[in-house]
């Protein structure tokens, strides 16, 4: 029987608010199977350089990910197709997580998985970020399986949550910067953009660090 429904991990504050940090995990499910070492430590290793492949694929630095999977991708490693190639690795790579809970037999699936324990680990972690955000005196607007909006952030709270994130395995990139927010329930909302110069003065470096 499941504890906690980790099917759509969604919980929000409705309301108006100003200066809204939207910060996202990168690639949340792979990265709990990665450290879940899900296949086993040869299987996981495998999957894990097919994430870190993706990743500098998307960012053509074709000099780590020709290192990556024996160097298979290297006949495939130019600017024309970099953007086809880390396409197609997302979609290896979410088509594995889906497989690990998939109704079916197949090799990706341990039986033994009865509660899909990939996405219960990030819905894990996401709960324990909401209560140790709110503990720090800041609200948490909205926030669902892998991002986390916080009105009135300061460059301290968005240093919290990329440190506590790396501590489970998880980075935080930058969605955006609101102005201003209304958040008319769980799922839809409506948000004016910060300007450029808002964000480097409220948020300086936690700004124009993307990976946070």
């Amino acid at each position: 029987m499941s504890l906690l429904n980790t099917s759509i991990i969604r919980d929000a504050e409705p309301g108006i608010y100003g200066n809204v940090w939207d910060g996202d995990v990168a690639s949340m499910h792979p990265h709990s199977i990665i450290f879940e070492c899900l296949f086993g430590p040869e299987f996981t290793k495998v999957f894990t350089d097919v994430v870190h492949a993706r990743v500098a694929v998307k960012h053509k630095d074709f000099e780590v990910a020709g290192k990556l999977l024996g160097g298979a991708l290297k006949p495939y490693l130019n600017k024309e197709q970099a953007g086809d190639l880390a396409q197609a690795l997302k979609i290896v790579i979410n088509s594995i997580y889906g497989l690990t809970s998939a109704s079916f037999e197949n090799p990706f699936r341990d039986i033994r998985n009865k509660d899909n324990i990939v996405a219960k680990r990030g819905a894990l972690f996401m709960t324990l970020l909401k209560r140790e955000v709110q503990k720090r005196g800041f609200i948490v607007a909205h926030i669902k399986t892998d991002s986390i909006k916080i009105p009135d952030a300061t460059p301290e709270i968005v240093n919290f949550v990329s440190e506590f994130g790396k501590q489970y395995g998880y980075n935080f990139e930058l969605e955006a910067v609101y102005d201003r927010m209304c958040l008319v329930n769980n799922a839809v909302y409506i948000a004016k953009y910060a300007t450029v110069e808002t964000c480097y003065s409220i948020f300086g470096e936690a700004y124009v660090n993307k990976d946070r």
